[in-house]
């Protein structure tokens, strides 16, 4: 039910090639336990233009010169709403294949971040699911508004319209580990839907290993730093 595709954005495809340490255990790790999932890395032109022929005139507007770091937060939404598959920021680590993680009826895996909000940088659905037009609906209502803050508009509102879908009421991040911990066991008991608690970087749902999270920063900033390209929270 969950289609054999993994969305990604970066700058050039060619980051496939790459023999930069985060990606030779990523990206690349990927790519070589899953040949019969398409990979489809989309440049930040793609996101874009994907994005205008989303949107109306007018939402569009809202969100042609915001960058691509926001831009790809709504971007990974509409994809996975009309296509499905599997949204994957370039920076996690693999080791494990994704037909491990979605058994034959699943529908939706939905990893948590430790005890703070759904995991927004690994997301795995079929098309269609309501969730993620809820949150489309959200992050376009509150940029109308004005609001421009990346991690609200993204994590936390991933966190408002999953939990309004599936519980009627929206939910915000850092609920604590008892509400964390009520909230995981109400979606266990869909037999439709898979809920996994990560610790990144070393317990996720498709990696486990001994990296400590200070050598994986150090992978993010030395790739980021040979590309060009700034992190989204603007530190490195």
């Amino acid at each position: 039910m969950i289609p054999k595709i993994v969305h990604m954005s970066w700058k050039t495809r060619d980051v496939v090639d790459s023999q930069a340490e985060l990606i030779q255990q990523g990206l690349r790790r990927l790519i070589d336990l899953n040949p019969d999932w398409k990979i489809e890395i989309s440049t930040d032109e793609e996101v874009d233009a994907y994005l205008k022929s989303a949107l109306s005139a007018e939402d569009y507007a809202l969100v042609k010169d915001i960058g691509i770091v926001p831009q790809t937060d709504l971007w990974r939404l509409f994809k996975l709403f009309y296509e499905g598959g599997v949204y994957l920021d370039i920076d996690r680590l693999c080791n494990k294949p994704l037909s491990e993680i979605a058994g034959e009826n699943i529908r939706w895996v939905i990893p948590t971040c430790g005890d703070t909000d759904f995991s927004h940088d690994f997301m795995m659905t079929e098309p269609g699911n309501p969730a993620f037009m809820h949150t489309i609906n959200l992050y376009l209502q509150r940029r109308r508004e004005g609001c421009d803050n990346v991690y609200f508009l993204g994590a936390q509102t991933y966190m408002h319209g999953v939990t309004q879908t599936l519980f009627g009421q929206a939910i915000s991040s850092n609920p604590g580990k008892e509400m964390f911990d009520h909230i995981r066991s109400q979606i266990a008991k869909l037999p439709f839907v898979k809920v996994y608690k990560e610790s990144l970087p070393n317990d996720t749902v498709i990696y486990q290993g001994d990296v400590t999270p200070e050598g994986w920063e150090t992978m993010k900033r030395s790739f980021y730093a040979d590309n060009g390209v700034k992190h989204w929270t603007g530190e490195w």
